[in-house]
């Protein structure tokens, strides 16, 4: 007779995230019910509840994935010496992880982080405040380097960074993932670099 595993809560919170991502992905916000996140993870919806005390406890932890993965993805950039070059990784790597995950876009621009839940707009807020240091202070060493233009304001230029992510995100998700989202990636950071840099 086979020995059923009991897995511990930080592993089951983890799959519980995992899965709650990818239902987001297929069935937006408002269809990723309890019953679909426990289906999808391969336990009882009665046992979700052994876990989280509801599904907004649910949205925060998927949130707080995607800040944690963010932050994760300055960490794979930490061996460039250029800062630009640095940047134009980022921002591919970001767009890449994106499109690995539907589901991202799919909560963070939806109407219930944006408008209706306060907690989850908080959190939201939060939870990507580190990457955005991140990619600022980066672009604070492109200027020191020179690379960057220094009038520009660095946290500015940060919302435009992120900011050009973001839409370039939204038409993904309004054209119904009909495209690559990364099939521009090139033109785009060469666009948005030209716009802020002195060598292009």
């Amino acid at each position: 007779m086979a020995v059923r595993i009991r897995e511990t809560t930080e592993v089951r919170q983890s799959q519980i995230t995992e899965a709650a991502l990818k239902v987001i992905g297929q069935k937006g916000i408002n269809g990723a019910t309890t019953a679909e996140i426990a289906s999808a993870t391969g336990i009882s919806e009665g046992n979700i509840y052994r876990h989280f005390k509801n599904k907004e406890e649910i949205f925060i932890a998927v949130i707080d994935k995607i800040g944690k993965d963010l932050e994760s993805l300055l960490d794979t950039v930490s061996d460039i010496d250029d800062p630009l070059q640095k940047l134009a990784e980022i921002f591919k790597r970001h767009l890449s992880y994106i499109e690995e995950h539907i589901g991202i876009p799919r909560i963070i621009f939806s109407d219930e982080v944006l408008v209706l839940n306060i907690n989850l707009r908080t959190k939201v807020r939060h939870s990507i405040s580190q990457y955005s240091s991140g990619v600022c202070s980066i672009i604070s060493q492109a200027q020191d380097a020179g690379i960057i233009n220094r009038k520009l304001d660095p946290g500015v230029v940060t919302s435009m960074f992120i900011g050009t992510i973001n839409f370039t995100a939204i038409q993904w998700v309004m054209n119904d993932f009909s495209n690559s989202l990364t099939a521009d990636v090139e033109k785009l950071w060469m666009t948005f670099a030209a716009a802020i840099t002195t060598k292009y």
